[in-house]
C-alpha cells in the first residue's frame, strides 16, 4: 500500500528547500520500506541544490539514513521488519549488528 511521507525537496538551482509531502508506493521487488529515525543533509545534498551532479530537478534529498525496516518487496535477503537499517549511501545499506552484505538496490523511505 503507498504511504505518505514528509521529504526535504530542492525544486530548483540554488533556491531553498522545502519539506514537502511525497507519496511512495508499496515495496516492489529488492526494495525496503523504513521508517526513518535520522537522516541527515550532507555536502553531496548541496552540490545537487547547486546544480553541481546534474540539473534533473527536483530532488529528494538525505541519501544517509538510519530507520526501522516495516516491509520488504520480494526477493531482499537477509533483512526483516523491525530490523533496524543504515543507508550508507546512494543504492547501499547494511544491517545494524548483523553480518549481511551491502543490499542492491535499498531504498530508505519513511519519515
Amino acid at each position: 500500500m503507498s504511504q505518505q511521507v514528509r521529504g526535504v525537496v530542492a525544486r530548483a538551482k540554488g533556491e531553498p528547500v522545502g519539506i514537502e509531502t511525497i507519496v511512495i508506493p508499496a515495496p516492489g521487488p529488492g526494495e525496503v520500506v523504513a521508517r526513518i529515525q535520522s537522516c541527515g543533509v550532507c555536502h553531496t545534498d548541496l552540490h545537487y541544490r547547486e546544480g553541481g551532479i546534474n540539473d534533473e530537478f527536483p530532488f529528494l534529498l538525505g541519501h544517509e539514513a538510519a530507520g526501522i525496516v516495516e516491509s520488504i518487496g520480494e526477493g531482499v535477503p537477509l533483512v526483516l521488519p523491525p530490523e533496524t537499517v543504515v543507508r550508507t549511501g546512494h543504492g547501499e545499506s547494511t544491517t545494524i549488528g548483523a553480518e549481511a552484505p551491502h543490499l542492491e538496490e535499498w531504498m530508505a523511505r519513511g519519515h
